[in-house]
């Protein structure tokens, strides 16, 4: 065996490797759900939601909130006007008016050392009254039980709590959606998505967390003061998960991570292929600022990808044993995912979603290791030679 086709193997075996352990991983608890406990009281939350030009799509958001089955006086709901230039602001308002538990707080400049969000949301917990944060974004709808079923998460020694985020409309969501978009590029990325989460849950219940997804997780306010909020993060356009980052790493609370319907959310999927690699380069960004296993997690995968890719200009059997090895494994993982979320249905677009998983893996391979520039939320943020962070520019 020549030396490439030995470390050929080496790649796909750690592949393999990997991603039964992740998937071992999603069936770890590391909360027990019994929360709240006899003579215990539900606690006070606060969520909150940075909006930023989001007209099209906050009323729908806030309607579903509002519609939850958590007692009424136990939470609030803050929403941050991001210097908007629509009228996100004054609908806000308007659902303030008619709601004592909506609450608006307007934004007028960025705040130095953070992105735009990070800064919105420290002005928003600055305000808040909750013993748990909630986190989710205006484009999202949230389905009754959400506020509960995430408070019952956290049980003792949980600081920091996710769930899954769903872009096909499960049928509590539909009554809130004007324009359902059932392209097979938005049936991709609901795969995408789902097979991405998966692997962070796993990664969470072997308690390594690598990822949290910003529309959808908690935090206890005791952990989020420990680690200095987000003030204390630096600058980071992936907010969300330099916070649970910080948090797995420096201080004793655990990060856990459900795979369950009951905390599933329901988002919008990309509609083309430029706000999909925008949003892509800017993931890509947050496991390249965090090192250990979500580097790791990035580098196998580029890795894998390429040797296939070689692969099959080099051995039709090497090329055969990684392609079977490669689409087993992320078969499984899919298939955990979608069956615990109740989208198994999906599955029957496995094939296509491992031909669109592959071009974008190779396609954004150059972006994990040279710097670059993203657009988000109306911003465009500019890195230098050195990965730092050089200009934040305001985009008309």
């Amino acid at each position: 065996m020549s030396i490439f086709a030995a470390l050929t193997c080496l790649v796909f075996l750690a592949y393999i490797a990997t991603s039964l352990a992740l998937l071992a991983g999603t069936y770890f608890k590391s909360a027990a759900r019994s929360f709240p406990e006899k003579n215990t009281a539900w606690p006070f939350l606060s969520v909150l939601i940075a909006a930023r030009n989001e007209e099209k799509n906050l009323p729908a958001c806030l309607a579903s909130l509002l519609q939850t089955d958590y007692p009424h006086t136990l939470f609030e709901i803050i929403v941050i006007d991001d210097r908007s230039t629509d009228r996100t602001l004054a609908l806000a308002q308007e659902y303030a008016r008619a709601h004592v538990q909506v609450r608006v707080i307007s934004v007028s400049q960025l705040s130095p050392g953070m992105s735009g969000k990070a800064g919105a949301l420290a002005r928003g917990v600055a305000g808040a009254a909750g013993e748990i944060f909630l986190f989710t974004d205006a484009d999202c709808i949230l389905p009754p039980g959400w506020m509960r079923n995430m408070a019952q998460h956290f049980s003792p020694g949980i600081g920091l709590a996710g769930g899954f985020t769903l872009l096909r409309p499960p049928s509590w969501a539909l009554p809130f959606i004007k324009e359902e978009r059932t392209t097979l590029f938005a049936k991709l990325q609901t795969l995408d998505w789902i097979y991405l989460l998966t692997l962070g849950a796993g990664a969470a219940g072997l308690g390594k967390p690598v990822s949290i997804i910003g529309n959808n997780f908690g935090m206890r306010r005791e952990a989020y003061e420990q680690i200095g909020g987000h003030e204390a993060l630096g600058f980071s356009i992936v907010e969300d998960f330099a916070l649970m980052h910080k948090l797995a790493r420096t201080t004793p609370w655990r990060v856990h991570f459900a795979l369950e319907t009951n905390i599933a959310i329901f988002s919008f999927p990309a509609r083309g292929w430029k706000d999909f690699f925008d949003q892509r380069r800017r993931w890509t960004i947050g496991g390249r600022e965090f090192g250990g296993w979500a580097q790791y997690l990035i580098v196998l995968a580029l890795l894998c990808h390429a040797a296939l890719a070689a692969a099959a200009f080099h051995s039709a059997a090497l090329f055969g044993f990684g392609a079977s090895s490669m689409l087993l494994m992320d078969f499984f993982v899919l298939w955990r995912g979608a069956a615990a979320l109740q989208c198994r249905d999906l599955l029957k677009y496995f094939l296509p979603f491992r031909i669109y998983f592959l071009l974008y893996n190779l396609a954004g391979a150059p972006f994990f290791f040279w710097p670059f520039s993203v657009r988000w939320k109306g911003r465009r943020y500019r890195w230098n030679a050195r990965r730092r962070l050089q200009a934040i520019e305001e985009e008309s």
